[in-house]
């Protein structure tokens, strides 16, 4: 038995390449975000922008490991997306633009 998603290569594609390209830009902003000085702020003000950045460095990090992982959720062989079951093509599916809400997960037989 094999699972299929009725959604174009280029669709599914694309999305892999947004789900990673979002990853990146937000590894980037954590990384950003963790290196704020506060060498020059009063103390008041360097204990808020701590406060401030320490959780969110955090959140946009699980953010961005979150992101990553759907991009690797996309496996291609030859063209093709690998789909383990239908657990897994309802998960991808959610993953797609809005557009592709309503592809076809179907099971396929073999004689």
């Amino acid at each position: 038995m094999t699972i299929t998603l009725d959604v174009p290569y280029a669709v599914l594609k694309a999305a892999r390449d947004r789900w990673d390209a979002s990853a990146d830009e937000l590894d980037g902003a954590w990384r950003r975000l963790a290196k704020i000085s506060t060498v020059d702020l009063s103390d008041a003000v360097a204990a808020a922008v701590t406060a401030f950045a320490d959780p969110w460095v955090d959140e946009v990090k699980a953010v961005a490991r979150c992101a990553q992982g759907y991009a690797d959720e996309f496996v291609f062989f030859r063209r093709l997306l690998v789909l383990v079951d239908q657990a897994q093509a309802e998960r991808l599916r959610a993953l797609l633009p809005w557009a592709q809400r309503d592809a076809v997960v179907d099971e396929v037989s073999w004689p």
